[in-house]
């Protein structure tokens, strides 16, 4: 039977595996999650509408927790809308403790963030076919997540998911673009020497430390070169008072001084003119540049992979307690992506930024040349999502590089 088509007057928008015949993909269900992460336990059950499956999720959170069963937020598995048309979402579904539809939308703006929650629908043991009329689609947005809310303790079983809106577009909703937001923080270099270095971070009564109003580092050196941020020539040594011997810019790790940074947006050009390795720091895939966001401190921070040896970004988490430099790691979502190799010596846009949504996650999107490549949505991974405010900053690893222009600005 399988997702109807559309009526006449109607256009329909593909939903990426609607109907779950498409299976598995690198370990998990194909375009489909459950949040927050290892709330719930997601399958197939051939009890469905149409084909040979239907998911089938099971809550196991504790009473009065909800669960979000929808489709993934990535780029491999969009559901482009047009602004100014009103769609209707439908689905089959049967659940043991009642459900209600949800939809995310994203723009460039405004990130990830709810838009739309539909009226409750009671349980069911029997699949049943549901409708929800959204709102129309606003000026901005481009891509939806659609999905269903249930009880922790509950389960679903969701088939056949289908989006289809007439083929007249509306008025979409108008907003007056807001002007560009004032820089929070726009630092100028000097034109050559040093700026700070790692030991001036630990060594903070020494008379002839490299102070910056602006920033500090707990590893590596920062020189300016022609007016721009400079990580010197890279090696794996521990520098002296003006880093002259050693700059230890293998493990380059940049902070701003400034750790009042909420949802912002971080962008700069870059310009990395090579990567290499130390005794100290042997090659490894993720060597290149990363912007830090709502830095806590070294052990607590997100960061954006914008150049990495591998040619991928990625968008990770870093929770306080683990095994790397007292800290563990995590991926976010389906954040990574090849194929994004940076050209050596080439001045290149690059930028993050990161909001707090109301749900309680984060949202977070990385740049390249103007254009958002990768996004991730934090519900907890690891740790609670960091959504208070703090630093910002640049990490590097065995990567010789530039930047200039660094500015954060408030998202609006």
């Amino acid at each position: 039977m399988g997702t109807p088509a559309a009526a006449a007057g109607t256009t329909s928008v593909a939903v990426p595996n609607s109907s779950f015949g498409d299976g598995w993909l690198d370990g998990k269900l194909k375009c489909w999650n459950t949040g927050p992460s290892g709330a719930a336990k997601l399958t197939l059950t051939s009890r469905s509408h149409s084909g040979p499956w239907a998911a089938h999720a099971t809550g196991t959170t504790a009473a009065g927790s909800q669960v979000v069963l929808s489709t993934d937020r990535t780029e491999a598995c969009p559901i482009p809308v047009t602004a100014g048309r009103q769609y209707t979402l439908g689905f089959w579904m049967s659940s043991s403790a009642g459900a209600q539809p949800v939809v995310s939308s994203y723009s460039t703006t405004a990130g990830w963030t709810e838009w739309f929650r539909g009226t409750k629908i009671s349980a069911t043991t029997d699949l049943r076919r549901y409708t929800a009329v959204l709102p129309v689609v606003p000026t901005g947005v481009t891509r939806l997540s659609v999905g269903l809310s249930f009880p922790g303790t509950g389960t679903v079983v969701l088939d056949d998911v289908d989006l289809t809106a007439p083929e007249t577009v509306l008025t979409a909703p108008q907003t007056t673009a807001p002007a560009a937001p004032a820089a929070l923080f726009q630092p100028v270099f000097p034109a050559s020497g040093l700026v700070t270095n790692e030991f001036a971070y630990w060594n903070p009564t020494d008379p002839q430390r490299a102070d910056s109003r602006d920033w500090e580092m707990t590893s590596g050196s920062l020189f300016a070169l022609d007016g721009s941020g400079y990580s010197g020539k890279v090696d794996g040594g521990s520098p002296d008072v003006r880093s002259v011997t050693n700059t230890g810019s293998a493990i380059f790790r940049l902070n701003t001084r400034d750790h009042s940074f909420g949802d912002v947006q971080v962008a700069m050009k870059l310009n990395v003119s090579g990567l290499t390795a130390t005794s100290r720091t042997p090659a490894v895939d993720w060597d290149g540049v990363h912007i830090f966001l709502h830095y806590q401190s070294q052990y607590e921070l997100y960061y954006a992979s914008v150049a990495r040896r591998d040619g991928h970004v990625v968008i990770k988490k870093k929770c306080l307690g683990g095994p790397s430099n007292g800290g563990a790691y995590y991926a976010l979502g389906s954040s990574e992506v090849s194929g994004l190799s940076l050209p050596l010596n080439s001045w290149q846009d690059v930028g993050a930024s990161i909001r707090n949504n109301a749900d309680g996650s984060v949202f977070i999107a990385l740049q390249r040349n103007g254009k958002t490549v990768s996004t991730a949505t934090d519900s907890g991974v690891g740790c609670a999502p960091i959504r208070a405010a703090g630093a910002t900053g640049i990490r590097g690893d065995n990567a010789e590089f530039r930047f200039s222009g660094f500015t954060v600005s408030a998202l609006g």
